[in-house]
């Protein structure tokens, strides 16, 4: 071929590869838990080079599971406990969808929490089902706005000709949903229960150890009666992003509550149909991962967590109680009066990057092998941090505004399809008073709605809005200081 002189500049830009490079040494408290890779052992970073391939005979085909892929979900299937266990590589947004798609029909009415995570509005308008809101009166602990037991149980009584509830537990705080009497409740009434676990892949791990976080490790969600869970494995395990696993239960099969076969029809129609063949080799090696290793890993992590705890300047404390994920550590710096923004400038000046900064809290995920020199690192942000505040500048009350919001539902019931597809109209969210949202409102992360499509938008809301995005909050659903809001209100 005749090699031609290219008439574009030779200097060559990797913008997002340059980008990348530069957080690949720092210190890691947030997912994905491979730790940029250094959680996987050597061989299988090696391998990872040569894994990208397409169906082959002596593949399988990860949408039609046969050969080796369907022996790797049989394991997968027996490590968390599962009748049948999905490799979905593109993310636990689609594993909700498929297992939303597999167990209802267009117009059923599925009870979730307004806490669920954006991607379950979006599902429920893509796929025509009636949202029926959890109603709330119990202030949340935290700012992802997660539902008690009590208020589950009360509406699955309350409300009529539901087919189905979705919950969601862990919540990104690492706090637990008891799902045993929930499951009872909602089986009683013929209709399958779904969680979203996407933090909770992690809870497969049989622990042994002493550490209060050990003796209190959390059930998984099918060991509770759960008929269907969605798990982000690259959230808390070894896994590539974003690596995703839906499980069937056994007794949702026997029962009828989900048709095994209708769910597996879901897989091709909504995921790709050119599956990723290096993330589902990396669910592979999370699942061994757990069946041979994890155990050490824990008891480890949870040890230097406890002398991080310790170690703590009294303005900052672990909010934690037992049920709790242990592996989450979320520290409440309200105390300190130290502003978000500052907290932001003061971990990355010390090289730390974190999940999540609240009005109130730093969420930290920890991967499991977590050294001690990044949990030495973040101790002396934190000491940094108790002594930057200043009266003036307390988030306490934009903290309660957030988790009241939770409590406010202008509608218990909405067709969300309507209100995606409904005529817009674009405007100054501060004069939008009275209208109605014509999509998610949600603080990203934890991409957690605050307003969901179809909901009246308030004076407590807006003066919320202004709050967070003076704080430097990203705020999905506002743009330039611009809100949809649906057309005619």
């Amino acid at each position: 071929m005749e090699k031609r002189e290219s008439t574009v500049s030779t200097e060559r830009e990797l913008p997002l590869v340059s980008a990348l490079e530069t957080v690949r040494n720092r210190h890691s408290f947030h997912m994905p838990g491979n730790r940029a890779g250094r959680s996987f052992s050597a061989e299988f970073r090696t391998l990872l080079t040569y894994l990208d391939t397409t169906e082959l005979d002596n593949t399988g085909d990860i949408n039609e599971p046969n050969g080796a892929v369907l022996r790797a979900l049989e394991l997968a299937a027996k490590t968390f406990g599962s009748a049948q266990t999905y490799f979905i590589t593109c993310g636990t947004t689609t594993s909700l969808r498929i297992a939303l798609a597999g167990a209802f029909k267009p117009g059923d009415r599925v009870l979730i929490g307004k806490g669920s995570h954006l991607s379950v509005a979006n599902s429920c308008a893509l796929l025509g089902l009636e949202a029926v809101l959890i109603k709330q009166d119990v202030l949340p602990r935290f700012a992802d706005g997660q539902v008690s037991e009590a208020e589950v149980l009360r509406s699955l009584e309350e409300e009529e000709d539901l087919a189905g509830v979705l919950v969601t537990t862990p919540g990104y705080y690492g706090e637990n949903l008891p799902l045993e009497r929930i499951c009872l409740a909602a089986h009683a009434l013929g209709i399958p229960v779904i969680v979203d676990s996407a933090h909770g892949a992690h809870f497969a791990i049989k622990v042994s150890g002493e550490t209060f976080g050990e003796k209190n490790w959390p059930r998984t969600a099918l060991s509770q009666g759960a008929d269907m869970v969605a798990q982000s494995a690259h959230k808390t395990l070894p896994a590539l992003t974003p690596a995703s696993m839906l499980h069937l239960s056994q007794a949702a099969i026997e029962s009828g509550r989900v048709s095994s076969s209708r769910l597996a029809k879901m897989l091709p129609v909504f995921q790709t149909s050119s599956p990723s063949f290096p993330v589902a080799a990396s669910l592979d090696f999370a699942r061994d991962f757990i069946d041979h290793d994890a155990a050490g890993y824990v008891s480890g992590l949870l040890d230097l967590l406890e002398e991080f705890v310790a170690e703590l300047p009294p303005e900052l404390s672990r909010e934690y109680v037992a049920g709790d994920d242990p592996c989450r550590l979320v520290i409440d710096y309200s105390a300190s009066n130290c502003s978000r923004q500052n907290v932001f400038k003061i971990l990355d000046a010390h090289e730390v990057d974190v999940e999540l900064i609240d009005a109130r809290c730093i969420v930290c995920i920890l991967p499991l092998d977590t050294p001690r020199e990044s949990f030495i690192a973040l101790g002396q942000a934190c000491q940094e941090i108790a002594r930057d505040g200043r009266p003036e500048d307390s988030q306490v009350e934009i903290d309660l505004a957030q988790r009241e919001a939770f409590l406010r539902q202008s509608r218990t019931s909405l067709t969300l399809r309507e209100s995606f597809s409904a005529e817009s109209k674009e405007m100054n969210f501060r004069h939008a008073l009275g209208q109605r949202s014509a999509g998610v409102i949600a603080p990203y992360p934890p991409g957690v709605p605050l307003l969901w499509p179809g909901e009246e938008i308030t004076a407590a809301d807006i003066a919320l809005w202004q709050d967070m995005l003076d704080l430097a909050y990203d705020v999905r659903g506002i743009k330039s200081g611009k809100v949809e809001v649906l057309a005619g209100k």
